[in-house]
């Protein structure tokens, strides 16, 4: 029996996503990103999903599960983040998306009740199998743009064995016989694209997934149950599918270019900083200041690349990393060039939906004042109060007391003391590092 509950697959298709996260030397700010289906069904947008066909009573199951499994992801509002995000885990710690004015539910879905009673009154796949020219007809009936169907086959094999296992038993070693299990389930599939109005092939494609288990007498873990396996080879399976013809997220990770001239250097970590906060707007106005005083410094070009792709304006970022790469032969930003391209492919696909990508407004950044206005909170409990001075001296005089965990302005810093704002009647005065949290 096919199992086809989804948390023990959703776990196994975007925990390894989680996990892959790489290590870097430097800042890193780590976001989804949507990805571009493979193929821009332009101007459809409405679909059919039918069961796959299938050759027993296990495959059967199976094409419904895909089918559904398919129905499933393509209504996700967020796919990939929401697979995460969902009541399956209840935590953001994964990251977040920029990008705005997005949704992976790009198409209308034709509920599966309304199809089976189209399909049972038109008296079609009476044989089990339905080919383009009766999916026309059910297309025409039901006014989709497009109909997904397909072949799905499931198979299980348990192949038994005696093997000799050894384990030490009061320091000396022994072997013995053990009876063993080998399960092999293995999903394979082929999804055609059907042009409802046509009849016409628009794609096609073929997918294979396995899974092996084995289980032996001497071991307390239970051999994995086949209708489990079957659904996760399943659900990878809708999902490669589904990427076809419908955006997603994945969790993406981006490096920073460090910079190492001295007199930019403390700016330009500032800016890293802000990215990594994603307070993009202020990273942004600092590293257009830099690039402005070096606009052939490579490292400014690719770190506005990363702003502008992250927040979803794909083209200023191809025109930032294509410059990069011009000044500077590394293979770091060619890559960032050649991935942008691919991602610029949302652009049209979205267009075609009548949806758009509003990216950050970064054109305003550079005036803003209240972009660079630092912040820090004090240190202390709230019930007490503590000293601000006239100067930079515990000598100077007191202006007042405040309480700790109060957040103040920074107008500057003197030695080991900084010169704040009070949020109150927005007096001046001095407060020591020892009391700004860390």
């Amino acid at each position: 029996m096919l199992n086809r509950n989804l948390r023990p697959i959703l776990l196994l298709l975007f925990t390894a996503m989680l996990l892959a996260s790489p290590a870097f030397a430097y800042k890193k700010v780590k976001c989804f990103m949507p990805q571009a289906p493979d193929i821009n069904l332009q101007g459809m947008k409405r679909v059919a999903i039918l069961d796959f066909e299938s050759h027993n009573d296990v495959s059967a199951e199976a094409g419904r599960a895909l089918a559904d499994l398919m129905i499933e992801f393509m209504l996700m509002e967020d796919r990939g983040i929401s697979a995460i995000h969902g009541g399956l885990f209840g935590s953001k710690k994964g990251g977040v998306t920029l990008v705005e004015g997005l949704s992976t539910r790009c198409f209308d879905v034709v509920e599966r009740s309304r199809m089976e009673a189209v399909i049972s009154e038109l008296k079609l796949g009476q044989t089990g199998i339905i080919n383009e020219s009766e999916a026309s007809q059910i297309g025409e009936v039901l006014g989709v743009d497009f109909i997904i169907m397909g072949t799905v086959s499931a198979e299980k094999t348990d192949r038994h064995s005696r093997e000799i296992h050894s384990k030490v038993r009061n320091k000396k070693k022994i072997t013995f016989k053990v009876d063993c299990i080998k399960r092999k389930v293995s999903v394979s599939a082929s999804i055609r694209i059907v042009d409802a109005k046509t009849g016409k092939i628009l794609d096609t494609r073929r997918a294979y997934r396995k899974l092996e288990d084995k289980w032996c007498s001497d071991r307390r873990k239970d051999l994995r149950d086949d209708g489990e396996m079957a659904g996760t080879c399943v659900a990878l399976i809708a999902w490669e599918f589904t990427n076809m013809i419908n955006p997603w997220y994945e969790l993406e990770v981006f490096e920073l270019d460090k910079i190492k001239i001295k007199e930019f250097k403390k700016e330009a970590d500032v800016a890293a900083l802000a990215t990594q906060k994603y307070e993009l707007r202020k990273a942004y106005a600092i590293f257009k200041k830099l690039f402005d005083n070096d606009p052939y410094n490579p490292k400014y070009l690719y770190n506005l690349g990363i702003l502008y792709e992250i927040s979803g304006d794909f083209e200023m970022a191809k025109e930032m990393f294509d410059g990069a790469a011009m000044l500077k032969d590394d293979k770091r930003y060619k890559r960032a060039a050649e991935r942008i391209a691919r991602r610029t492919n949302l652009v049209p696909f979205y267009a075609s939906l009548d949806m758009a990508i509003v990216p950050v407004d970064f054109k305003s950044a550079a005036d803003d004042k209240s972009l660079f206005t630092e912040f820090v909170k004090m240190r202390g409990k709230s019930q007490k109060r503590y000293p601000v001075y006239q100067g930079p001296a515990n000598t100077s005089g007191e202006v007042v007391r405040i309480p700790g965990e109060i957040r103040l302005e920074v107008l500057a810093i003197a030695g080991d003391w900084y010169k704040i704002k009070l949020p109150i009647g927005g007096k001046i005065g001095y407060v020591h590092k020892d009391q700004i949290k860390k």
